[in-house]
């Protein structure tokens, strides 16, 4: 088994058996997060910033804010809260000395919620009551940091592996299909067509639809559908949010068609799905 899918792996077992919401965040695009499979655990998958971020003002402000927890960061772990009112625990990933990024482990609430809120609510024109609901699906209580230091540090420690092995290796430029996963990861909840695919990265649509197929196993249809349902599940059961606001959130106007579109991918219809895992 390849590094990464042991990080891929090790990832998963975090989230599933621990209930942690871990996210990887390069400084830069290179050869070991953004170009593999580990790009999936790039944006936060907890509900409300999830649905805080089909702003696109909103989620500008998340990007540029990075810049701050990267200087915070550099000088090592930290605990903190985003400016969406997240409680956060954030760890430096260390390449030979040098701090290529960090790993967030999110999705708590702070003791100063309704005033984050309130605050986003007025700035970025999101219904109060909808962030309300969905800031409810986070977790009440932070974990202690020494037990969750003993979890993610075998984390940082693959990852500098990682680092080391890619450093090893010629470097090189992501390839085109990568380019495009990481423009549909981004822009995946808007009304977005092949058009404007092709116009981001001048190409013809044989052209992208060939290589994304090629490279990917899936037409570029087929990813976007990939990524809004995995964004729907989490909105079913960790928010308050109705199937019509969630159909909307993730990019489907028609909420009939999200509705039939859900339950052709799962078996159910979105209110069963709700039902069933929000009991389990």
């Amino acid at each position: 088994m390849s590094i990464i899918r042991e990080i891929k792996e090790y990832i998963l077992f975090l989230r599933k058996e621990m209930g942690l919401h871990i996210t990887l965040h390069p400084y830069s695009r290179e050869n070991v997060i953004m170009p593999t499979e580990l790009s999936l655990f790039n944006i936060h998958d907890n509900s409300y910033c999830i649905y805080a971020k089909s702003c696109d003002e909103f989620y500008s402000h998340c990007v540029h804010s990075q810049r701050k927890v990267r200087d915070r960061v550099d000088g090592g772990s930290f605990v903190g809260v985003c400016h969406a009112g997240v409680k956060e625990f954030v760890y430096p990933v260390v390449d030979g000395g040098t701090n290529r990024g960090f790993v967030s482990v999110s999705g708590y609430k702070c003791d100063n919620s309704k005033s984050y809120l309130k605050q986003i609510s007025q700035k970025y024109s999101l219904p109060y009551q909808q962030l309300q609901d969905a800031y409810a699906s986070l977790q009440d209580t932070a974990p202690d940091k020494e037990w969750l230091d003993s979890l993610i540090n075998p984390l940082l420690r693959m990852l500098e592996l990682a680092y080391i092995e890619e450093n090893a290796k010629a470097q090189k430029e992501p390839t085109f299909s990568e380019q495009v996963a990481a423009y549909l990861q981004r822009y995946h909840c808007r009304s977005i067509t092949s058009e404007d695919i092709c116009k981001r990265f001048s190409c013809s649509r044989s052209y992208m639809s060939e290589c994304f197929n090629r490279d990917m196993g899936m037409s570029v249809r087929e990813y976007i559908t990939r990524l809004r349902m995995e964004d729907a599940k989490q909105l079913l059961v960790h928010s308050k949010i109705s199937v019509t606001e969630i159909a909307l959130t993730v990019g489907y106007a028609d909420s009939n068609y999200f509705n039939s579109l859900f339950k052709s991918r799962t078996g159910v219809t979105p209110g069963q799905y709700r039902k069933k895992h929000s009991q389990a």
